[in-house]
This record gives C-alpha cells, sequence and structure tokens, in this order.
C-alpha cells in the first residue's frame, strides 16, 4: 500500500471513530439523564454565560431558529428552562436554566462538544489554526454544503 493510501484510510479511520463515539457518547448521556446532548450543550450554555436569546442559542448551536425553538418547547415541558420576552425589546425571548436544568448542567457527564468547546481555546493558535486549515480541506474534499445543515 503506497503512503498516500495509508493517511487516507489513517484519516477516514480518526474520523469516523470520532463520530461514532460522539454518537456513543451522546447516546450514553442521554440515557443516563434523559437529555438529549443539544439539551445539554443549551443548559451549559445558559449556566456558564447567562440568559440568552433564542438567536443567540442558536448560534451557539449552529442551527436554525427554528430548530431552536422546537428544542426550547421541549425542554421547557420538562422543567429544564424557562422562556420570558426581554424587557428592552419584546420581540425578543429570553431563556434561563431552571434548579432542575441547572442540576443537569452540572452533574451529566461532559460530552466531545463541550470537551471540544472548553479545551480547544487552550491549545497553541498556531495549531489552532492548522488543525482548522485541516478540517475546512476534509469539508471541501467532502464537498459538505454547510447553508444545507441545520
Amino acid at each position: 500500500m503506497n503512503r498516500a493510501r495509508e493517511l487516507a484510510d489513517s484519516i477516514i479511520h480518526r474520523y469516523l471513530s470520532l463520530t461514532r463515539y460522539q454518537r456513543r457518547l451522546n447516546e450514553r448521556i442521554r440515557m443516563s439523564t434523559n437529555v438529549s446532548g443539544r439539551q445539554l450543550a443549551v443548559l451549559r450554555f445558559l449556566v456558564q454565560d447567562g440568559p440568552h436569546s433564542v438567536g443567540r442559542i442558536s448560534r451557539y448551536l449552529y442551527v436554525r431558529d427554528a430548530t431552536t425553538s422546537a428544542l426550547l418547547d421541549r425542554m421547557e415541558r420538562n422543567g429544564y428552562v424557562t422562556r420570558r420576552r426581554s424587557t428592552e425589546d419584546c420581540r425578543k425571548v429570553i431563556v434561563e436554566p431552571t434548579e432542575l436544568g441547572r442540576e443537569i448542567a452540572a452533574t451529566a457527564p461532559a460530552g466531545t462538544t463541550y470537551l471540544l468547546r472548553t479545551r480547544l481555546p487552550e491549545v497553541d493558535v498556531e495549531e489552532l489554526e492548522r488543525i482548522d486549515r485541516a478540517l475546512a480541506r476534509l469539508s471541501e474534499i467532502a464537498e459538505v454544503d454547510e447553508s444545507t445543515l441545520d
């Protein structure tokens, strides 16, 4: 086998391992907490950063507002968050974690995305730039159209 094929196989293996691990870990977290990975991400974001608008939560999750609204509907029904109109702009809805939501955020195991969000800023900037370029190139090779993602 030539070196290019070996490296390509290694890259594909690492990519699939990462995505499989993330999916399996998220499933284990969901089974133990009854909270999805996205719900847990929202709870941790709100606990760490304070109350936010639906739009800001959407940007944090890299999804559309409609997706976030449906997610927040479920979270509110389950008692994890509350929503209220902003006092400064009545068009904005502000989301806050409840005590139950805070407890879940504090006790749930850390998922892959959470670990990446907290640990990547500690990595040297030059290494981050190399990782960013590599992931951008992988997305290009795989013909990823980010405009179709939700």
